[in-house]
This record gives structure tokens, sequence and C-alpha cells, in this order.
């Protein structure tokens, strides 16, 4: 599919639409079309003209069959009223091609929740917020609310963010195994375990040096968290080695929260446990994915349903302030009763923290090499609607058990478009997430594939959400990479000294 746009500013948003409706076709955006397309090759023209203070923003498309629709609306005479009606018109003649409307409407964006912070701060009411969210974007009125909702339920933790206040991410990325739905640059130790003590010698080099630059810029820690990969991969005594450094180089003062991943129900020990809770680790993640043995099987996860009720059993015994546990809607083989099932049997465990996600296949997933499409371009509409009552069921079922949305974030790929959603019993958010998603809290990454978020002041009178400018420093991706190119990483490193925060 080839989009016409001149202006250059339009094709993120009108690209990103295209794929939402067309997810295996290949979507070109470009200011003038030099040739005709080829045979079969859909073409949409998008262009705008003024009349007086508003603009007629029209998109005419000829689809690879010959069908050819047209439509048009008018816009106030600025970027942003333009981009979003041009989308709106595009979105509603790929709604009469194909009868599907997507829950979140024309909101592409990984962050939908800071719509409903900004609106809110400009003084919107919550119905008006509604309103905008449904008229404006075209979304669900159910996906607006949960925006409104998550909204307010991370506004305290957002509001908690202290003057120079910033996390501290510790990677790291390796696996016991690799999950067929995984995209994370993390390495099976069954190929890789040799380089972990290197790539712990190294991460404790790049430790101290983050801590002196944090003392040095005069920075205060508010949360810790480890993740991967699966960080309880590592035995007990590389873990305390690792999280007592932490422990002896960070000041404390003003940390809240300490999380490590612990992951995959089949790397967790009592001793490793101990060792957590002895380095001060007050919430951990055991991700089942589902409590489906034949599902966990066939995605490559080396556990049971039962080793996972077990080692959750185990450390909620330890006396963690909080226990997260992931699940995902969309598993392949996987039905309605059967996610529901994992479901209630999760929310009957007291689990803190429930995480759902909706089944995102990235390129680098070994479910996406294998070409297993799960969403093959012609069976779309009748195997997304599934999923989506996965979803709906999840948000009934965790809102009636006290649960409430807390962080949210979407991504390409996903099925149907859907989102991934953390929920929460009360006083248990996990600030972490909530920070990262909001970026407006600097994080500081250490160890391969990490990246370190520098949030700033913008330039004043800026036109921006947050009125914050982010530079981002990034480490070495691959823990062979990380070690082999270690001076690098220090020399990136100290960048961080040279912004105003």
């Amino acid at each position: 599919m080839i989009i016409v746009a001149e202006n250059k500013k339009n094709h993120y948003e009108l690209a990103n639409i295209a794929q939402i409706f067309f997810p295996n076709e290949t979507i070109t955006p470009v200011e003038r079309l030099e040739q005709p397309p080829a045979e079969g090759e859909t073409l949409v023209r998008t262009f705008s003209v003024e009349e007086g203070d508003r603009l007629c923003n029209r998109v005419e498309i000829r689809f690879g069959d010959g069908q050819e629709l047209s439509g048009e609306e008018m816009s106030e005479n600025n970027q942003h009223d333009s981009v979003l009606s041009m989308g709106r018109v595009l979105y509603q003649l790929f709604v009469k091609r194909t009868g599907r409307q997507m829950d979140w409407g024309v909101l592409t964006g990984i962050r939908p929740v800071k719509v409903a912070r900004v609106l809110r701060k400009q003084g919107k009411t919550p119905q008006e917020i509604q309103e905008i969210f449904c008229n404006q974007y075209l979304t669900r009125p159910e996906k607006a609310q949960l925006c409104i909702d998550t909204d307010r339920n991370q506004a305290q933790v957002i509001d908690s963010a202290l003057p120079h206040g910033y996390s501290l991410y510790l990677s790291i990325p390796f696996c016991p195994s690799r999950c067929s739905y995984c995209s994370f640059v993390s390495h099976s130790i069954e190929k890789t375990w040799k380089l972990i003590p290197d790539y712990l010698e190294k991460m404790l080099v790049e430790l101290r040096q983050t801590a002196e630059i944090a003392r040095e810029k005069g920075l205060r820690l508010q949360t810790v968290y480890m993740g991967g990969g699966t960080p309880t991969v590592l035995t007990a005594e590389q873990l305390e080695r690792v999280l007592s450094a932490v422990r002896e180089e960070f000041d404390f003062s003003d940390c809240t929260e300490f999380t490590v991943e612990g992951g995959r129900p089949d790397t967790i020990t009592e001793a490793k446990l101990d060792a957590l809770r002895r380095c001060g680790v007050d919430r951990i993640s055991i991700n089942t994915q589902t409590t489906n043995d034949h599902i966990l099987e066939a995605i490559g996860r080396k556990h049971t349903a039962q080793e996972f009720f077990d080692k959750f059993a185990l450390a909620k015994t330890k006396g963690f302030h909080a226990i997260n546990v992931d699940l995902i809607a969309g598993l392949p083989g996987e039905d309605e009763a059967s996610f529901c099932r994992s479901l209630d049997q999760v929310i009957g465990l007291g689990a803190e923290n429930i995480t759902v996600h909706s089944l995102t296949v990235k390129r680098a997933a070994r479910l996406a090499e294998e070409k297993k499409q799960l969403l093959p371009a012609g069976e779309r509409q009748a195997q997304a609607t599934p999923v989506s009552r996965m979803i709906d069921y999840s948000q009934q079922a965790l809102r009636a058990t006290r649960y409430e949305p807390y962080y949210l974030y979407r991504q390409k790929n996903t099925i149907d478009c859907l989102e991934n959603v953390g929920y929460s019993k009360p006083g248990t958010a996990c600030q972490y997430n909530i920070f990262i998603m909001d970026e407006t809290h600097t994080i500081l990454s250490v160890g391969g594939g990490g990246v370190t978020k520098m949030v700033m002041p913008g330039a004043a009178g800026a036109e921006s959400w947050d009125n914050v400018r982010i530079e981002r420093i990034f480490n070495l991706k691959y823990p062979y990479e990380y070690i082999s190119r270690f001076d690098t990483i220090l020399e990136r490193k100290q960048k961080i000294l040279e912004y105003p925060l």
C-alpha cells in the first residue's frame, strides 16, 4: 500500500492507521508518487485545501481490486487538528472497506493514558474527556473509561516524584529458555551461561560508576527494578552479590520500592527468595502467562502450572509487599474458557498485582520467524474477536475483585490492536511501572540492553504535554557486545553529567 501525503508530518500517523487494518501489508508513505503503483497495489491519496481559516482534509483510495472510496472532513487550520482529521477520514474509509471497528479508533500511540492526563490537567471533567476520546479519537467508551481510571489511579504516584528523583533499572538479559512469543534481547543460558560471570563483573563496575554519577548530580533514588530476561536464572549467591552492591553503592534514604522479576517459576528457589529478602527486595513477579499445561508446553515454557502454584505459595511465606503475576490473552491454541480459568485461578491466589497482556508477536520472536501467523489477513476479523472478549473479561473480573488499573501501554503487532494493563490491589501499585510509562521521571539503566532516560526541563514556551525533554543513552544490547565493548558503555554513561536536571 502506498500513501501519498504531501505533508511529511502526516506520514507516521497515517501509516500506523493503515497498518492496524492491514497488518500483513507493507505500508509506504511518500510525499509524491514518482511512478504508477504496481498491479494489485492499493493507492491512498491525501490532501488538504484551505477554506478560510479551516482545512478540507480529503482522502481518496483505490484498492488493488479496483474498489474506489473517498471522504473528507473539515478541521481547524493547524497541524494537530489536520493530522487527526485526516486520520479519522482514512480510518472511516478502512472501516467501510473491512467492516471492522477498532477498540482504540485512531489512537495508535504507546501511551494513551497521557491523553487523559493532559486533558485532566487542562481542567476537563471525566465526562468531557470521555467525549473527546469517543468523538475525536473514535475509541470505544470502555477504553476511554479505562484511560480515565488509570490516570486517576496513577496520579498520586506521579505527583509523589521527588525533585531530582530517579529510578534504577538493572538488566539481566538471560533466560532459561526462549519462549516462542518473546522478542526481548535475552539469551538462553543453555547456550550462554559461560558469559554470566564475566557479564556480572562488568555490570558491577557500571553499577559503581552509575552510583558515582548519581551522587555527583544530586539525584535521589526512588525505585529499583531488576528485569530481563529472567533475573532469577542467576544463582542465589550471584543475586545477593549484585543486589548487595546496589544497597552499598546507592543511597536508599528516599527509595520506596525494590522489585525483582522472578519471571519463570522454574528458576525460583527458596534460597533465591531468601537472598532477595535479605537485600531488601519487597516486590517480585512470578509469571506463568497461562495455567494451561498444554499451552505452556506449546509456547516453550519449561514449567507446569503446578510449579507456578507451588512457587507462588512459597513466595507468599517470605513477606513480600507485593507479588505480580503476568497473563497473556491470545496465546496460540488457548481459547476463552482457558484464559478466563487462568485469570480466575490467579485472582484466587490473592496476587497483589496482575498484569494482563495482549499477545504481541514481533519480528524477533520465534512465532514470527516460523511464520506462524496468528491472525492471517483473511481471518483477522473472525479470530480477533475472542481475544477482545478475553481482555473485556479480565477488566470485569479484576474490577469486581477490588483490582484497579494503574498502568497501561500499547504495542505494535498486537492482536486486535489491544492493550496491556497492570492491575493492583489498593496500595500495591508498582511505582516503577508508572514512572517508566509516564516518562516524566529519569531512569538510570545498568546492564546489556538498558536504556537510560534523562528527563529534563523543556524549552521555555515549548508546546509539549509535559514540557520536558528526554535524552536517551543506549547500552549495547547483547551480552557478548556488552562484555567485549564495555569501555563504550562507560563512555556513554559519562554523558549523563552533561545534561541539566
